[in-house]
């Protein structure tokens, strides 16, 4: 029998006495063996040569991002396309179509539904979301209503002021507007809301003013005579044209002018009659 030489101690021991292959004791494998190619060369490029380095970098990129990737609104490259920002303004709670708002103001405020449609197609253009374009429209509407509260105290001063500068002539004046109005703005139309528009331009009084001088103007004109009788409707202003009037014809006439200036002739008892109105005595 041949004797086996003793083993040295730290001497290396042949593969096959350990049981392994050759390459399994010279290789060791990276954490990420097996991994796809692009995966790979991913974290070669990152330098994570062990898994904590990618969790730490995975935890990191949370902290940054300090919301679910779920909650992560990407935005597009050119915001200004057509379309680039639906996906955006429907996450942040735009309804699916104008129409489907729900806007709701408070009590007492008035609606204008017209004007909240038509704000309603802007805000989902827009992107709005219910809840801002309710804030939105309830701003406009208390805006709205307090110029109109404002437009009617300033027609109720307008108008104060015209009941006192016609005096007793104001009922008559106020029926030839309405008379006018009546019977001239065309048929088919809104006719309040007309009178709404040229008053907001206009004024109260004018507007008044321009309807009964319009409706005074349908009648026969006449200066009121010795009887006493007055036209309808007729006022100091007119009164005060008519004077000058006459007055100019007198001077034009040598004969009417003698009378006059004699006080006799039926122009001395117009003449009065003019003088009474002018001064607010009839």
């Amino acid at each position: 029998m041949t004797e086996q030489a003793p083993q040295v101690e730290g001497q290396a021991q042949a593969p096959e006495a350990t049981g392994q292959a050759p390459e399994q004791n010279n290789v060791q494998k990276a954490w990420y063996d097996g991994a796809p190619e692009e995966v790979v060369g991913y974290i070669q490029n990152k330098k994570w040569d062990n898994p904590l380095k990618a969790v730490e970098g995975y935890r990191n990129l949370e902290k940054f991002q300090g919301v679910p990737p779920e909650q992560i609104i990407k935005l597009p490259k050119d915001m200004t396309e057509q379309g680039a920002m639906d996906e955006i303004y429907n996450r942040l709670g735009r309804p699916e179509s104008a129409d489907k708002y729900e806007i709701k103001l408070p009590e007492g405020v008035p609606v204008d539904q017209g004007r909240i449609q038509a704000m309603a197609q802007v805000a989902h253009a827009s992107g709005l979301n219910p809840k801002q374009l309710n804030a939105l429209a309830e701003a406009d509407a208390q805006y709205q209503s307090a110029v109109m509260q404002e437009i009617s105290k300033q027609q109720q001063v307008e108008l104060d002021g015209l009941k006192k500068e016609w005096g007793n002539a104001f009922g008559e004046r106020e029926e030839l507007a309405r008379r006018f109005v009546s019977k001239n703005l065309p048929e088919g139309i809104d006719k309040q809301a007309m009178l709404t528009a040229i008053e907001n331009a206009i004024g109260t009084a004018n507007m008044l003013k321009m309807f009964a001088n319009a409706g005074y103007g349908l009648k026969e004109h006449s200066i009121p005579d010795a009887s006493g009788d007055r036209p309808y409707g007729y006022t100091k202003e007119q009164a005060i044209s008519d004077k000058k009037q006459m007055m100019d014809e007198i001077k034009g006439d040598n004969t009417r002018l003698g009378n006059y200036n004699k006080g006799i002739g039926a122009d001395i008892e117009k003449m009065k009659r003019l003088n009474a109105i002018i001064a607010g005595q009839a």
